[in-house]
């Protein structure tokens, strides 16, 4: 008798703790179909239905947001991209009416908040390659982002600093890096359409990953392999930055990608001295093409990071009402996988578009970049005029590097140690300084 009493006992308190994970909403993995329908149940019918006529969705402030474990499927991936586009369609927003010096929003959905008098917000902090839109207006600040980190926003008040904000963009679903990380190598292995979602969103959940590197050139190989040059053009976007620390093989592959997409790339000396036969073909396809590819995605981007405040609002929303929301989900969503040319907002976007039709004429940069394989002289004196003329501080570096590379390719070690001390003197600390120690150890 006592005995059956006991397993009465156990089972009874088994139950009751089960019944305590669902009402907490965990999840040790499962569908995230299953997920929303559980939570939609056990908040008794209280979430806001999906709207049908594009009307804004109002989300009232959450006490805590909870981050559900997932598995790492295709299923999951496509299901959670799913709700981030709707959440970006829709301007599904998270509205809190508390000042704070900390936020939590899930990355999609916009984040609404009040000021304390002040009239100007700069963007200060943010994870790599992340481009957040943010605006203050009527003395709400609203944020939104595809991409999970945390962001720091400086106050201003008459000028000067008031205080600091901290907003932690969070994906409301776990998915493991290292899981999603094999799944994009289990897809790209069998060339399967789903390896295009993984990648978006493992760009959006871990914008400076462990596995960047990796993951960009294996979507790079996927479009490769199915001769699609549109995300050929995305995925070069990824690589080209990091070109030189690939293996000779993965080399060879970006080279016959580029050159298939009619794509300009940076090729730094040394790989001409490689003795591997397959890249050295890939390097006489590319240099030999019929036609001379330009790099056409070197127009200036839109400084995000400048201060927004309440006098230049009507320019910002004349703006946002010349770009669909249809184009802003595809830019954020989509277009993540291009690395720093998907990271532009959609202002930036249409600029980029209209300055095309405007102007067809090439910068010094981009002519020098033209001819740094076939014409190293010409393409020194292009990198030199751009010195003075580009107007992004950051692109000054790889200038710097581009000139003494082409320098080494004429033997002129002189020039090549100028720029590089150049480059180590005013770039410390900027990885085309890391880069330029191979170009210094091609001259001893």
């Amino acid at each position: 008798m006592l005995k059956k009493l006991a397993i009465t006992l156990v089972a009874v308190v088994f139950v009751g703790c089960y019944n305590l994970d669902n009402v907490g909403g965990k999840s040790s993995g499962g569908s995230i179909r299953e997920i929303e329908i559980a939570g939609s149940q056990q908040t008794g019918g209280t979430t806001t239905p999906s709207p049908t006529n594009g009307e804004t969705v109002e989300t009232k402030p959450q006490q805590e947001e909870k981050i559900v474990s997932v598995d790492v499927n295709d299923e999951n991936v496509n299901d959670y991209l799913t709700i981030i586009k709707s959440n970006l369609r829709t301007s599904a927003k998270k509205v809190d009416d508390n000042i704070r010096n900390q936020y939590t929003v899930p990355i999609g959905e916009t984040l609404v908040f009040p000021v304390d008098n002040e009239k100007a917000i700069k963007l200060s902090t943010s994870p790599k390659n992340a481009n957040p839109k943010v605006s203050l207006t009527n003395g709400k600040v609203s944020f939104r982002t595809v991409y999970q980190g945390q962001y720091v926003l400086s106050t201003y008040v008459n000028g000067s600093v008031n205080r600091k904000i901290t907003v932690s963009a969070i994906s409301k679903y776990d998915f493991n890096e290292k899981d999603l990380y094999n799944l994009i190598l289990q897809d790209s292995e069998k060339r399967d359409k789903d390896v295009e979602n993984a990648v978006t969103l493992y760009k959006m959940l871990y914008p400076a990953g462990r596995h960047s590197k990796e993951v960009n050139y294996l979507f790079l190989k996927y479009a490769y392999e199915i001769r699609n040059n549109s995300l050929i053009n995305e995925a070069l976007a990824g690589v080209k930055n990091d070109f030189s620390s690939y293996s000779d093989s993965e080399k060879a592959t970006i080279l016959r990608a580029a050159k298939l997409a009619n794509k300009s790339i940076f090729i730094p000396s040394e790989v001409y001295n490689t003795n591997n036969s397959d890249l050295k073909n890939a390097l006489n396809e590319y240099n030999n093409s019929s036609k001379a590819p330009v790099d056409r995605a070197t127009s200036t981007p839109v400084d995000n990071r400048t201060v927004t405040t309440e006098k230049n609002k009507a320019k910002t929303q004349t703006t946002e009402n010349e770009t669909s929301i249809v184009d802003y989900a595809r830019e954020k969503v989509r277009s993540v996988v291009g690395g720093i040319s998907g990271t532009t907002s959609t202002a930036s976007t249409v600029g980029s578009a209209k300055s095309k039709v405007a102007t067809s004429t090439e910068s010094y940069y981009e002519k020098g970049m033209k001819n740094i394989n076939s014409n190293p002289k010409v393409a020194i004196d292009n990198f030199k005029k751009s010195l003075s003329s580009e107007k992004i501080q950051d692109k000054k570096p790889e200038i710097y590097y581009n000139i003494a590379s082409s320098y080494a390719k004429l033997g002129n070690r002189a020039e090549v140690t100028k720029y590089i001390r150049l480059l180590k003197q005013e770039f410390p600390s900027s990885s085309w300084t890391k880069k330029s120690e191979a170009l210094s150890n091609l001259i001893k």
